[in-house]
């Protein structure tokens, strides 16, 4: 599954699990692509998630800590019990801290936030394509023998969003190098050298991976067009056909010469009369000669 949660400050997240477990918000599903409108916030956090309980847990044991530091103080001796508080306090905060890294770097395997709008924009170009293939694939499953492009779509969506945040940090780093202060520095400076050579390559691989998402987002639309246009054309074939059927059944009941046509009683009785006073006055003719 992949979840896909705009905002109407222009963010975007796009993750592997669920932001919104209780499904308060709006959302419809794409056959595994998940989107979501959050309408009362903020599309999810920028952040790692929520680390509440970390930290009341560091808090706790702190607290333990500092209990142990004042007994030992009283009971045993300062000189002892404060160093002992001072060690089992920064080891608790070093395990605090190697907690939350580890947590945000799951986090971030798992999100890909997209703050910036350009980057919004070109992600909900690439999401309306998926969209559209992935609502248009059950008319054409058989026919390309693929009866889900679930798996393809998701992990498409998923690594143009990782690419989108590296185009945007990119984009950050270009306008770092670009600071006007810079001009200040004087023409004798190595680092003028150095801060021009990371502009080429920054810009170099800006533009570089601004092409590659592209591509991608081409892709996908192009498919989304040839799914849209198959579906197109079939519905346009099932109503061709059936106003031919229905116009069928029009010419069957109304035509003189359709094979299932209505009796005509009034040109039966007609046609037997005519036949029997022609057959008459031939006979009285024959007699009168």
């Amino acid at each position: 599954m992949l979840y896909v949660e705009f905002d109407d400050n222009g963010r975007c997240i796009v993750s592997r699990d669920d932001p919104d477990p209780l499904g308060l918000e709006e959302r419809a599903d794409y056959d595994g692509v998940v989107a979501i409108v959050r309408t009362a916030g903020p599309a999810g956090s920028p952040d790692a998630p929520d680390m509440t309980a970390v930290r009341l847990y560091t808090g706790a044991l702190m607290a333990i800590v500092a209990g142990g530091t004042i007994a030992g103080s009283v009971l045993i001796h300062p000189a002892l019990g404060v160093p002992a508080g001072i060690l089992a306090a920064l080891y608790v905060a070093r395990r605090h801290n190697q907690t939350r890294a580890r947590l945000e770097q799951r986090w971030s395997g798992r999100h890909r936030v997209l703050d910036t709008r350009p980057e919004v924009r070109r992600f909900r170009r690439a999401f309306d394509a998926a969209r559209t293939i992935l609502v248009a694939w059950p008319f054409l499953a058989d026919l390309v023998q693929i009866p889900s492009p679930r798996a393809e779509v998701t992990a498409a969506l998923w690594n143009i969003a990782g690419l989108l945040r590296d185009h945007a940090d990119l984009g950050e780093q270009f306008a770092a190098l670009n600071d006007p202060r810079f001009g200040a520095l004087p023409a004798e400076a190595s680092v003028r050298a150095t801060l021009d050579d990371r502009l080429l390559r920054v810009d170099a691989g800006r533009r570089s991976l601004s092409a590659d998402i592209d591509r991608r987002i081409e892709t996908l639309t192009n498919l989304a067009a040839r799914c849209a246009s198959f579906v197109r054309a079939e519905a346009a074939l099932n109503t061709a056909y059936e106003a031919v059927r229905r116009a069928d059944e029009s010419l069957r009941r109304l035509a003189p010469d359709a094979a299932f046509d209505t009796p005509d009683h009034a040109r039966d009785l007609a046609e037997r009369t005519a036949a029997i006073l022609g057959a008459y006055r031939d006979l009285t003719l024959y007699r009168a000669h």
